[in-house]
């Protein structure tokens, strides 16, 4: 392990005398973090993978690599509230904190003695997390008495070494599982939307097919070229990928021949050029959806005016569109504490076959794992006026969820 020697320390700045002691100090306190977290995981942890606790089955969750102890999941939950992030966050920190603790102890020590900063060792948990025991301790080994300046390749060029020595078979069996996480995201919900009109796009594609679609942007970035555009290259090859979707749009596959782009604006107007988009909260200039309506095939739906300070309901289980609608512009996304989650289920906050109504005013947006937290543990909500939620975890603690409209 390299030795450090100490010398004198002369400052002439007391300034920078003073951020180097907040450094320092926070550099504790991310060791005391660990540590509270992980005697906080020492009790809340299981060897089974459905541990029985007041009558109610608790899953457990598996967030560190093979041979680290199976977290609690409802349990991580009240955990991922207190330290104030989102239950992914937390359960990405939880797992990083026990695979070090219980994988990496070479690289735990080292950090509990304060030689190498908690976020260098994470990011070496967060890669020996798909290892082996065996190949864990290969790479704990290996990094640990460098891990102070390590870069990202030597970590990844380890951990690869690691699969590929003491599991070619697990290996093979992630790249065919990588290759089921293709696919593609569109951020229609991101801050570039509402204000320039813009939205990025990720990819993660098949070799093979990311080369046809690199040849087929490239030749419609040059036909647009080649038909007088004057925008540049990269306008140009944006330009293309959309009018490849509109003809694919434009392809008789489905029910309505013919069709193209769709969408379905909520925007209130005023007297300037600016609207606000209920979808996403933001302004919008007039002139970017005249823009976007004004392309060949666009379908534009003009939906009723919702005023969301005025409740609707249903009869059925299921809402009408119409009260959907209103529960999703109001909420936007999970109203879990700090979930920001929007593929959700609407859930009745007084069940339905208790009398709950299905009303804006007792339904509410849930994703997945926080409408099970919900229904199958001691986590409960209520509403204290539309838009703004009390949770209360298992342990007491309550959560105030605010997703009232702002000015």
């Amino acid at each position: 392990m390299p030795t450090t020697i100490q010398t004198p320390r002369v400052s002439s700045d007391p300034l920078l005398d003073a951020v180097e002691s907040v450094v320092a100090e926070q550099a504790r306190v991310d060791v005391a973090k660990l540590r509270a977290v992980l005697a906080w995981a020492a009790d809340h942890t299981t060897t089974d993978a459905d541990y029985i606790t007041d009558t109610l089955a608790e899953p457990g969750l598996e967030v560190a690599g093979p041979g680290a102890p199976v977290v609690l999941e409802w349990a991580a939950l009240d955990l991922a509230a207190v330290m104030g992030v989102s239950t992914d966050s937390g359960l990405r920190y939880l797992g990083h904190a026990l695979e070090l603790r219980h994988r990496l102890p070479r690289l735990h020590a080292r950090v509990i003695a304060m030689e190498v900063p908690v976020w260098r060792a994470f990011r070496v948990a967060e890669h020996t997390v798909i290892l082996s025991k065996v190949g864990a301790a290969f790479v704990d080994q290996a990094l640990a008495p460098f891990a102070h300046d390590l870069s990202l390749a030597q970590i990844e060029r380890t951990t690869a070494a690691a699969i590929t020595r003491f599991d070619p078979a697990e290996a093979e069996r992630r790249r065919q599982e990588a290759a089921e996480r293709r696919g593609v995201d569109i951020r229609l919900n991101g801050l570039d939307v509402p204000i320039n009109g813009t939205v990025e796009i990720a990819a993660t594609l098949d070799a093979a097919d990311a080369i046809d679609l690199e040849a087929a942007v490239r030749a419609g970035a040059q036909q647009l070229a080649d038909l007088g555009s004057v925008e540049t290259l990269d306008v140009r090859r944006s330009h293309a990928l959309g009018e490849m979707a509109r003809a694919q749009l434009a392809l008789d596959l489905d029910t309505e021949p013919g069709s193209g782009r769709g969408m379905t604006l909520y925007a209130h107007l005023d007297a300037t050029d600016v609207a606000v988009l209920d979808n996403t909260q933001t302004p919008v200039l007039i002139e970017q959806i005249k823009q976007w309506c004004a392309v060949p095939g666009t379908k534009v739906t003009v939906r009723p005016v919702l005023d969301l300070n005025v409740g609707k309901s249903s009869d059925a289980y299921r809402p009408s569109p119409t009260v959907a609608d209103h529960v999703m512009l109001r909420d936007r996304h999970c109203v879990f504490p700090r979930c920001t989650r929007r593929r959700v289920d609407l859930d009745h906050i007084h069940p339905f076959e208790s009398g709950g109504p299905t009303s804006t005013f007792n339904l509410a947006p849930l994703c997945r794992r926080h409408h099970r937290a919900k229904t199958h543990s001691h986590w409960r909500y209520r509403v204290l006026e539309p838009g703004l939620y009390e949770w209360t975890s298992p342990t007491g603690r309550t959560h105030l969820v605010d997703r009232r409209r702002r000015p």
